[in-house]
């Protein structure tokens, strides 16, 4: 269950780098920065560049504590948050229409 919330937060991170290099926006300073400079250009809204922040942070704790992340949460974020995967996806496809 953690790798499949690691592997989506990871898969958005790469989308926005993808976006970040093909426009030339500055380079992220970090994993969650990434968000920040697709927010920053007006690609993400700030509660969606949060959201996102967030889930980074959440990603460096299951890449670098396995053992202690509690699966409930996971699976919380999952059933919880889902719908920000979608707004994300949402404010990336409407940027390259």
């Amino acid at each position: 269950m953690e790798r499949t919330l690691q592997m989506m937060i990871e898969t958005c991170a790469d989308i926005a780098n993808h976006i970040i290099s093909d426009r030339g926006y500055r380079i992220p300073d970090n994993y969650g920065d990434t968000f920040r400079v697709l927010h920053e250009n007006g690609v993400l809204k700030k509660d969606l560049f949060e959201i996102m922040a967030n889930m980074a942070r959440f990603r460096n704790i299951v890449v670098h504590q396995y053992d202690k992340v509690d699966e409930s949460i996971v699976i919380g974020i999952l059933r919880n948050y889902l719908n920000d995967f979608e707004a994300y996806r949402d404010a990336i496809i409407r940027i390259l229409d």
